[in-house]
């Protein structure tokens, strides 16, 4: 395979010292990776023709007046204050001044070549709105730039602000490379997320915080393959333009009444898992076209907890089903197990840990069951052994510090073992991979961290199963609400430097048992599959928890 053997350098576009918080954010992400910066361009429009104050009041956009002055005086986004642009002493800087032609930004051809003397790889642009022309072709990989929709349904802007208002539930976000034609770069990488609903502030501040890896993700699939290789976009989506007067009075309101519901549907209705098993080897219930004939046997959790997580494995001894039991009353969880043996009716605690545990992935290896269990609040990702006598697990080492992963699952393909994870503060979204020889480790991260950033197809679901012969990962589908269903994926390429799957199929809610409003694990084996599913109930002891840990957040935010 061929690798880039030369070091990565690029240039930034501005039109001034004064850059948005993300953007300065996403530049030192790059340089504090070994990306070098190599060029500063400058937007230096001091001779561009002014309109006269009269000019202005005559020709001001009436009609968007509301959010002009909303958007200027009052949103005030944490990835949107403007911070210094920190250059390095040796980075050179240019001036270039634009000649505007209606509304696109060309470059002189003097400028052009000053860039070109650079041999940059890449400039991202951070300012001099639409370029086009002879600047397009100056660094070996073009201009890249931000979109942060997606272009296949939302062009033009604000970012964010229509998929808010239209109730969209995922906002994509695409890094592409100019051309000249408006809105329709070619896509090198794209992103998606779960829009919030109850705040356009925190929906932005996602949007643009959790997107800033995507240049990095570009330049390490260049050092990877040596190459890009970025896709026309085929969008025929019409250029949406800022909202008028009307639109943001719906806006408003939209953001009362979202928040309102957000806040009451928080503190009232709790989420209720439970764990449910079939006899059926798992490639059966995988392949099974009506699976609400399935006859799912439920566990029996007492009133104010519930059970979820299920992970099944079978020995010489027995079958057990590792899950999670949280405790409104407790207000954690811990891990238990439920044997064969037993009808799965006996439900034993293997685990009494002061901290949050769940997700308790097991695998067998030379006739020992290990767990692997969630645990962020550790800040680790640690290993045990499962004592089949007493029920309880040992500890046996960690596999990762200083880490905060949620959902760790283990893979061995061809030598080589692969534990994903998603990071706490992106669980939802991002996707890691971490490299070892042995299970016990030491494991390095995949180059390609983040491998993957979606709402609909990150976070691990279950172990990696063999369906028809390929390789499947369960991931969750959190779009509209958390455990909303399970994408499965075929993995097409899985290796130290690259990984690539592909979505085939989707596991929905059961529409005709209790648990009809969420699904978020599936596991088994040759004779067994297990699920979680969820609906919404009303608890005391629900309410106070929820109530706790609500002023718990208001008091970190102070």
């Amino acid at each position: 395979m061929e690798t880039y053997n030369n070091k990565i350098r690029f240039g930034v576009m501005v039109d001034g010292f004064g850059i948005q918080r993300w953007q300065a954010e996403t530049i030192k992400l790059l340089v504090d990776n070994g990306i070098e910066l190599s060029l500063v361009i400058v937007n230096d429009d001091s001779e561009t023709e002014r309109v006269s104050f009269f000019e202005k009041i005559k020709n001001y956009p009436y009609r968007r007046i509301i959010f002009r002055f909303w958007n200027r005086f009052f949103f005030k986004p944490e990835c949107k204050t403007v911070t210094r642009f920190e250059i390095p002493k040796e980075t050179p800087i240019i001036y270039c001044k634009p000649i505007m032609k209606g509304i696109s930004t060309y470059f002189t051809e003097i400028d052009i070549d000053e860039i070109e003397k650079y041999d940059l790889d890449f400039i991202l642009r951070f300012g001099f709105d639409i370029v086009r022309g002879g600047v397009l072709n100056c660094a070996k990989h073009g201009i890249w730039s931000y979109h942060h929709d997606d272009e296949r349904v939302v062009r033009g802007g604000p970012p964010g602000f229509w998929e808010f208002m239209r109730g969209i539930p995922e906002n994509g976000v695409i890094l592409q490379q100019l051309t000249d034609s408006l809105d329709k770069g070619l896509i090198i990488k794209r992103m998606k997320f779960c829009t919030t609903m109850h705040s356009y502030k925190e929906h932005l501040n996602r949007l643009f915080f959790e997107s800033e890896v995507l240049p990095l993700q570009a330049c390490n699939e260049l050092i990877v393959n040596g190459e890009l290789h970025p896709q026309p976009s085929s969008s025929k989506a019409p250029i949406i333009h800022p909202p008028v007067n009307i639109q943001m009075m719906k806006y408003f309101w939209l953001c009362l009444w979202r928040r309102l519901k957000f806040h009451v549907n928080f503190l009232f209705w709790q989420e209720d898992w439970n764990v449910g098993y079939c006899m059926m080897p798992v490639e059966n219930f995988i392949n099974h076209k009506n699976k609400e004939l399935i006859d799912i046997q439920w566990f029996k959790p007492k009133k104010s907890e519930y059970f979820a997580d299920p992970f099944v494995i079978t020995t010489k001894k027995d079958t057990y089903i590792f899950f999670e039991w949280f405790s409104n009353k407790n207000g954690k969880s811990d891990l238990a197990v439920a044997r064969k043996s037993e009808n799965f009716e006996k439900y034993h605690k293997i685990s009494d840990f002061p901290e949050h545990r769940s997700y308790p992935f097991v695998f067998e290896n030379e006739n020992i069951i290990y767990c692997i269990p969630e645990a962020y609040k550790t800040n680790k990702v640690s290993l045990y052994r499962f004592d089949e006598e007493d029920l309880k697990l040992e500890f046996d080492c960690d596999l990762l510090e200083d880490v905060s992963f949620t959902d760790p699952t283990l893979y061995q393909k061809d030598g080589k073992w692969f534990l994903f994870v998603t990071p706490q503060e992106n669980s939802h979204t991002h996707l890691l991979i971490y490299t070892a020889d042995s299970f016990r480790g030491p494991y390095k991260a995949h180059p390609g961290n983040p491998v993957k950033v979606d709402c609909s197809d990150s976070r691990p679901a279950g172990k990696i199963l063999k369906i028809n012969g390929v390789e499947v990962r369960p991931a969750q589908n959190s779009t509209k609400h958390y455990g909303q269903s399970i994408t499965l994926n075929k993995i097409t390429e899985l290796s130290e430097n690259q990984f690539d799957e592909e979505i085939i199929s989707e596991i929905a809610p059961f529409a005709d048992t209790r648990y009809d409003k969420g699904i978020h694990t599936v596991n088994g084996n040759e004779t067994i599959t297990v699920i979680d599913a969820k609906r919404f109930v009303f608890t005391l002891r629900g309410f106070f928890h929820q109530l706790k840990m609500k002023l718990k957040t208001s008091q970190s935010n102070d």
